[in-house]
């Protein structure tokens, strides 16, 4: 049985100490050939030296073999985590279209905003067959750019932001030329409560639904003829917002100058007050499908002296006796009702306009009242992917005049690649036009890019 010696209890151990020749290697060596348990420390000081060096030795080479081994994976999960983000950065610069622009230049906010973005979109069209309606010049086959758009908006932690469109391109669908850029929307924007926002620059004024879709998110290529010739359009002003009741009301009312876009004047000291209201009347589950009622109306009323560039129909003129030069002084009028029901796959829409003109020098006549509607409907054969569209719209100048209305049936297929990003339009439409003999065709087509 092993000894206990002064503490230690040790197993029997077998120790050749060193023989230097013949001598011993100091006067506490011990030469041994027995059992350590067989001797008492005392007589062997450099026994415990011996046997402790050999514990501490054996412990620090175990635990520098856990050390290295424990550095080595750290280094190599480190490693694996660089190769990883190395990866993952050039995938970014290649969907960045980075890859090979090594010294290319990033775009940064000057200002404080919170978040600044830059964007814009592209539209080009074809159009073949007959006239059409009187927005279009002649009937010959053409392709254009119908409209090219660069955008910059921001905003501001105090709930401000702002928005600028900068647009190129066919700003009508009659025949021109040099076509030149101009500014579309230019504002400023406060939103601190849902229930009462202020905006204001130049934008669209709160009047027809049709006419305040944005141009490219329109289920057809163009807006209906009524609702081209009887809304505003965009206007230089500022306006009073909404929405309550949990966003099932919304309301916009505004006063503007009423010259039209890029004009800082206004004919005389009236403002044209304008605005929109539209509710959800109902919303729920019809037929195993989500479904949404919207109603809407709006209105209008303005004082003009001498408003150009009124559409030909209405007969307008400023001087009398000479050609008939669109240009309107006088008092208008107007008031719109709509209706909108998303049931599934369909989205149906339709919009009555009527106006007013009473025209100061009574040409073409005292009072000329117009009005239109349209109403169309779609479905998603394939949801949110190909929608087949119908339409069918007609207008009057003046309801005081008999055989001088339009009327227009149109079908078309929407292919969305990308969503509204990008997007394939086709359009056919069959026109009627009083005073004209049959009917005019004509087809068009439209390319949509997002950007």
């Amino acid at each position: 049985m092993p000894k206990i010696i002064q503490g230690w209890k040790l197993p029997p151990l077998e120790i050749r100490a060193p023989v230097m020749a013949g001598r011993s290697i100091g006067s506490n060596a011990c030469f041994l050939k027995r059992p350590v348990s067989d001797f008492p420390v005392s007589r062997c000081p450099n026994l415990r030296f011996a046997v402790l060096a050999m514990l501490s030795g054996s412990a620090l080479l175990c635990s520098g073999a856990q050390a290295q081994s424990s550095v080595e994976d750290r280094l190599q999960r480190l490693e694996a985590e660089v190769g990883a983000l190395q990866k993952e950065n050039a995938e970014l610069r290649s969907e960045l279209g980075r890859e090979d622009h090594a010294n290319a230049v990033d775009v940064v906010p000057a200002g404080k905003e919170k978040s600044l973005s830059i964007g814009g979109m592209v539209q080009t069209q074809a159009e073949f067959g007959e006239k059409g309606d009187d927005r279009f010049t002649t009937g010959h086959d053409r392709i254009y750019i119908r409209r090219a758009r660069l955008s910059v908006a921001a905003t501001f932690p105090e709930h401000i932001d702002f928005r600028i469109d900068l647009e190129s391109g066919a700003a009508t669908l009659a025949e021109t030329s040099g076509v030149r850029a101009q500014l579309l929307n230019a504002y400023v924007n406060w939103d601190r409560f849902d229930f009462a926002t202020i905006k204001a620059g130049q934008f669209k004024t709160p009047f027809g639904f049709e006419q305040l879709i944005g141009d490219t998110h329109l289920p057809t290529i163009e807006r209906s003829l009524a609702g081209d010739r009887l809304t505003l359009g965009r206007q230089v002003g500022a306006q009073l917002g909404g929405s309550l009741l949990d966003k099932r009301i919304s309301y916009a009312i505004g006063l503007f100058d009423g010259t039209g876009p890029n004009s800082n004047a206004n004919g005389n000291d009236q403002f044209l007050w304008a605005g929109e209201v539209s509710g959800a009347v109902w919303r729920g589950v019809l037929f195993g499908a989500d479904t949404t009622w919207t109603l809407g109306a709006g209105a209008y009323t303005s004082h003009d002296l001498g408003l150009s560039n009124q559409a030909p129909e209405f007969g307008f003129d400023s001087v009398p006796g000479g050609g008939v030069d669109n240009v309107f002084t006088g008092s208008r009028a107007a008031g719109s009702l709509g209706s909108q029901l998303h049931l599934g796959r369909w989205d149906v829409m339709a919009e009555f306009l009527r106006t007013r003109y009473r025209p100061a020098d009574r040409l073409p006549a005292a009072s000329v009242q117009a009005d239109g509607w349209y109403a169309q409907a779609g479905y998603f054969v394939v949801p949110a992917v190909l929608q087949a569209i119908g339409k069918y719209e007609t207008f009057d100048p003046d309801l005081g005049l008999s055989g001088n209305s339009t009327s227009t049936w149109t079908a078309g297929l929407n292919w969305l690649i990308k969503g509204d990003d990008l997007k394939l339009q086709l359009n056919w439409l069959q026109t009627r036009t009083d005073g004209r003999p049959g009917q005019d065709d004509r087809l068009l087509l439209r390319m949509q890019v997002i950007f």
